[in-house]
């Protein structure tokens, strides 16, 4: 297994059974933390208490819905991965649960080989390098100092100093960075970044586009360098620029 596997993992499912026939399954992981909450209110707490690497998180919960809890924390800062694992499985609630932050979607019922496909293929995704800049390397000419991309620490030097991103803000500011100023559609990153196929109406990358302005924009209402161009995707510049598109 790889080394980087997740460490600590946090399954919320309030169906006692199924969570310990997962808590069996899961232990042919190599991970060194399974905690299990059965509603949202012990997540919480355990979210409190230690590191969560990965989330696999029920929608229909005793105590509110898996989704709610998703944007909760995504708002409040967590960066690791949240995989959902619910009985909602048709299209429009995946859309619904990758548009509120979440990194997977699994519905049930599933076959325990499918879901260490899935937990093994996001391990791979947040752990595969970039295949281009080893060592860190200024990609901008304008401003010498500025977008210096650091691959081992998954950080950047921009407007703000250096930020330390989680592995899929990196690739996906790292891919835009070397489009060096082309337009990328949001199909071509939901296939390079995320490793899907196609997923029609979904806004994850709006959302992680909205994560990269945080940390790097000094208005994020008024993107200068991660800019939308409507209709047609988005584009990285190094140069101040204004973006009436949003």
């Amino acid at each position: 297994m790889d080394e980087g596997f997740f460490k600590n993992l946090l399954l919320v499912e309030d169906e006692i059974p199924f969570a310990e026939a997962m808590k069996i399954a899961l232990k042919k992981l190599p991970i060194r933390d399974l905690q299990h909450a059965p509603n949202l209110e012990t997540a919480r707490k355990k979210m409190k208490l230690g590191n969560i690497d990965l989330i696999i998180l029920d929608r229909n919960l005793p105590d509110g819905d898996g989704l709610d809890f998703c944007r909760e924390i995504r708002e409040a800062g967590y960066e690791g991965l949240i995989l959902f694992l619910t009985a909602l499985g048709e299209t429009q609630d995946r859309i619904e649960g990758l548009n509120m932050g979440a990194d997977e979607y699994l519905p049930k019922p599933f076959s325990w080989d499918e879901l260490h496909a899935r937990l093994l293929a996001l391990n791979r995704r947040v752990n595969r390098k970039p295949e281009r800049h080893s060592k860190p390397s200024v990609v901008s000419e304008a401003v010498s100092t500025l977008w210096t991309l650091d691959q081992e620490r998954l950080r950047i030097f921009g407007t703000k100093g250096w930020v330390t991103l989680t592995p899929l803000e990196f690739k996906l500011a790292l891919h835009l960075i070397q489009a060096d100023g082309a337009i990328v559609n949001r199909e071509e990153l939901l296939k390079e970044v995320w490793g899907f196929r196609f997923l029609p109406k979904t806004r994850t990358v709006d959302y992680f586009m909205g994560r990269l302005r945080k940390h790097f924009e000094l208005n994020p209402d008024a993107p200068e360098y991660f800019l939308t161009v409507r209709g047609a995707g988005y584009r990285f510049t190094s140069k101040p620029e204004s973006n009436p598109s949003g």
